[in-house]
């Protein structure tokens, strides 16, 4: 993901991927920050076997 045009890369704990979606765009949104080339994955730790 790039906020603000640099690079910004951070693992987070959430409920599932539309919790962590809702998490940055609420964080952009109070940080008045742009948001692009957003990528969401599920740590393979995380995944159902």
């Amino acid at each position: 993901m790039e906020w603000n045009g640099e690079p910004f890369n951070r693992v987070i704990e959430a409920e599932n991927i539309n919790d962590c979606y809702d998490h940055w765009m609420i964080w952009a949104q109070i940080a008045h920050a742009d948001i692009t080339n957003i990528r969401i994955e599920e740590l393979k730790e995380h995944q159902a076997a």
